[in-house]
């Protein structure tokens, strides 16, 4: 006695039901990507700003003392990100000065701020 093999696939309906539970399954995971793509979107800016205060700060270390003021009038934009200096003369003792950088952006209606600080003496 020989059985004949039937082969079949899947049913129509069988296909149906395992795409409506792949598609409710993916549903599900929807919120959590979207959730994922904007955090790197404002961890993105954020490591940007920062390393931008920090070369600003960098250089500004480097410049002449006498020339501190002249450059902190000078705000700079880089993308959605402004970066403003600040030098405070005299500050925390006479002869020597705070320099602040500070890196400002928003993103998804709200402000941020990144803020650098350094004192340094006079020669």
């Amino acid at each position: 006695m020989v059985f004949a093999s039937r082969n079949t696939g899947f049913t129509l309906v069988e296909v149906m039901v395992s795409l409506a539970i792949f598609l409710v399954a993916s549903m599900a995971l929807l919120p959590l990507l979207l959730t994922s793509i904007r955090a790197n979107q404002e961890n993105g800016l954020h490591r940007t700003a920062r390393q931008l205060a920090s070369q600003v700060l960098a250089e500004m270390q480097v410049v002449e003392y006498d020339r501190l003021g002249a450059l902190a009038e000078i705000p700079l934009l880089a993308g959605e990100i402004e970066i403003r200096q600040h030098v405070e003369s005299g500050y925390p003792r006479p002869g020597q000065c705070q320099i602040t950088v500070s890196a400002h952006w928003q993103h998804q209606g709200t402000r941020h701020d990144y803020r650098l600080q350094t004192i340094r003496s006079a020669p």
